[in-house]
């Protein structure tokens, strides 16, 4: 259940970002195609560095810690699900905007930049926060309904969600080190 919540909040937020560049003003459309074209000749120019992934790791880090945290009283349920609804708006936007504004290039686009990364860390993310929405619920009710207790809960949860932040420290080296060859490819196709 707690999957399917996660879940639910990313892919709310992906459609409410898509949805959400749509009410974008006209000005404002512009403006950040502009930005994006800025973007795009520094990338064929060779004049942009991929992110630094000290900046990503970080980035991510804080995410999780954020995750981790919320995950240890009942009330941060509402943050997890913010956090989760956030990532998937950044992403629904991104994609809805390029393909909006460039069609079938900005889809291109936006699967070299948006997609390879991502197809680590939003899994790991949405299970990071299932695990952040489980585990107070069973502290709170689940283990009294049972009759059992778990020796080290807090560790365990700990473990867990450190294990799946490895898989975003993945993340951000294809991030940092995979996704800039694919946005240069797709650039000079653009």
């Amino acid at each position: 259940m707690a999957y399917f919540i996660a879940i639910a909040a990313f892919v709310t937020g992906t459609v409410a970002g898509a949805v959400a560049v749509r009410a974008m003003p006209l000005k404002q459309q512009r403006d950040l195609m502009g930005y994006l074209n800025k973007y795009v000749e520094g990338i064929l120019g060779g004049n942009i560095e991929p992110a630094a992934w000290q900046s990503v790791q970080i980035a991510n880090l804080q995410s999780v810690a954020f995750l981790w945290l919320s995950g240890l009283v009942v009330v941060g349920v509402v943050g997890i699900l913010a956090l989760l609804f956030m990532r998937g708006f950044v992403i629904g936007f991104s994609v809805g905007f390029l393909v909006l504004e460039m069609q079938v290039p900005g889809l291109l686009f936006a699967a070299a930049s948006i997609l390879p990364h991502n197809l680590v860390a939003a899994p790991a993310l949405v299970s990071i926060g299932a695990l952040g929405i489980a585990f107070p619920l069973r502290m709170a009710f689940g283990q009294k309904a049972r009759g059992t207790r778990e020796r080290h809960p807090v560790a365990h949860y700990t473990l867990s969600v450190f294990l799946i932040a490895l898989l975003l420290m993945v993340s951000g080296l294809i991030e940092v080190f995979v996704t800039p060859v694919f946005v240069r490819a797709v650039a000079a196709l653009i």
